[in-house]
């Protein structure tokens, strides 16, 4: 997932990024990055709809303020978490217009910091969290077992529910993956999803439907190097629960 965090104040803004951070990590789902912007403007320049999972928002800031910044993201993306920081609740009834998840006091603490992240359960979003393709059909990232691209088309195998087909270019898909470090280009045209890997051997993967994937000569230590960091992750997550 990626974190937006939006405060015209830089001091006040690296805080809440180490806060977060600190606090990430010992939960169970990890941020993909966090982006710090010092304007509302800034952030809507660079903005797409559906990038950001997380987006904090200081209502007070010089050119627009967090309220009218909300409303602009909730007019195409209705699915990511909006969260207010505030020494104040006076924005109460535009909060609830614009679905926001959570009031964050300033000064911000550590301990309003992992309130927040508690609040919110993000392993629960993690896991229900959807990519829209190109072509308008969703696919929930974590229901991914791999991807394979022939002929221009890229089939998405899945856990539950059919395969789904997609016209669009390995390039182009591999991009739309990009943030989720779980997702791997293991050989020419396939990806695989690390937590649906149930054995691996020298040269492969075995997934949980029982298939088998190859790792391509070239992409090999790549691929392996990034498994054995995915695989301790997961061991020092379940050791802290």
């Amino acid at each position: 997932m990626r974190i937006a965090i939006i405060d015209d104040n830089q001091k006040e803004r690296e805080q809440l990024t180490r806060m977060i951070e600190a606090q990430l990590c010992v939960l169970s789902c990890t941020a993909g990055r966090i982006d710090s912007f010092q304007s509302a403007e800034e952030f809507l320049a660079v903005w797409n709809p559906h990038g950001y999972g997380l987006i904090l928002l200081d209502i007070y800031m010089d050119g627009m303020d967090g309220i009218d910044t909300a409303r602009k993201i909730r007019e195409r993306d209705r699915e990511a978490r909006l969260v207010f920081c505030t020494s104040g609740n006076e924005f109460a009834s535009e909060s609830y217009e614009v679905d926001a998840r959570y009031y964050l006091r300033k000064p911000v603490t550590e301990e309003g910091v992992k309130a927040m992240l508690d609040r919110l359960n993000l392993e629960e979003y993690e896991l229900n969290r959807f990519l829209i393709l190109p072509d308008g059909q969703q696919v929930i990232l974590r229901n991914i077992i791999y991807t394979e691209y022939y002929n221009h088309v890229v089939t998405i195998h899945n856990k539950r529910g059919a395969d789904i087909r997609t016209r669009i270019s390995q390039a182009e898909f591999e991009g739309l993956l990009r943030e989720y470090p779980y997702f791997r280009s293991c050989s020419k045209g396939v990806v695989v999803n690390f937590y649906e890997v149930a054995g691996h051997r020298e040269n492969l993967f075995e997934m949980s439907s029982g298939e088998t994937v190859y790792l391509s000569r070239r992409k090999k230590k790549d691929v392996q190097g990034a498994y054995v960091d995915f695989c301790f992750e997961r061991m020092r997550k379940e050791m802290r629960e």
